[in-house]
């Protein structure tokens, strides 16, 4: 059975933990605040959020969090990347918070033998995953993406309120593949965890994020 880790336990990770946790997956969630940590161990929500309390005492022997993101990576199989992306003095989404953790997560996979995928879900602009984020991720490990380990960009549309709910049940999962084993293992991975079975839409991961920007700008329009 697949491990999944969370890396990045604000509203969306922590829901996104505690959903896979209730599928029957384990899951390690991981973050800075020690705080954080504590809550998630001690069977506790670390943010308020709709059903979340409830949804981690529930499935509390399947669900743990650490410090730790090289721990996380070497006891799972498929990481979850959901940081913040502050907007900088540009106007840009701001990557200082996901490189550094793709840092680490390098690091991790410099001593991995297993296959691993990372996902980021993060709303970043277009060419930030592959021409900012990966060489990162390669550098670190020593590795090359799409050979030793896999790399997708998959943002949720989802609600403040009803994360656990739209996380479960989205229209559709989309899905941004470096490679056709990433994009296949990540399909395969929503098709277990989903409650209603979406399509999964698959495509470039530049498409991914123009997608998930487009979206975006127009449900707020």
């Amino acid at each position: 059975m697949t491990t999944y880790s969370i890396i990045g336990l604000g509203k969306l990770g922590a829901s996104m933990a505690a959903a896979i946790a209730k599928r029957g997956f384990n899951v390690i969630g991981v973050d800075v605040s020690q705080r954080a940590v504590d809550l998630v161990n001690a069977g506790h929500a670390p943010v308020q959020e709709t059903d979340l309390e409830e949804t981690i005492a529930a499935n509390k022997e399947r669900l743990r969090a650490t410090l730790s993101r090289r721990e996380a990576v070497l006891h799972s199989d498929v990481s979850f990347v959901i940081v913040p992306t502050p907007s900088d003095e540009r106007g840009a989404f701001s990557l200082q918070y996901v490189a550094w953790a793709f840092r680490e997560i390098g690091r991790a996979l410099a001593e991995k033998k297993d296959y691993h995928l990372v996902v980021l879900t993060s709303t970043v602009l277009p060419g930030s995953t592959r021409y900012g984020l990966l060489p990162i991720l390669e550098q670190e490990s020593g590795k090359v993406a799409g050979r030793d380990f896999g790399l997708c960009y998959s943002p949720e549309f989802i609600a403040l309120g009803s994360v656990i709910h739209d996380f479960l049940n989205p229209d559709f999962t989309l899905v941004g593949e470096l490679d056709e084993r990433s994009g296949s293992f990540l399909e395969a991975c929503y098709a277990e965890i989903m409650e209603n079975h979406p399509p999964c839409k698959r495509m470039s991961i530049e498409n991914a994020e123009l997608t998930k920007i487009a979206v975006n700008t127009f449900v707020t329009t």
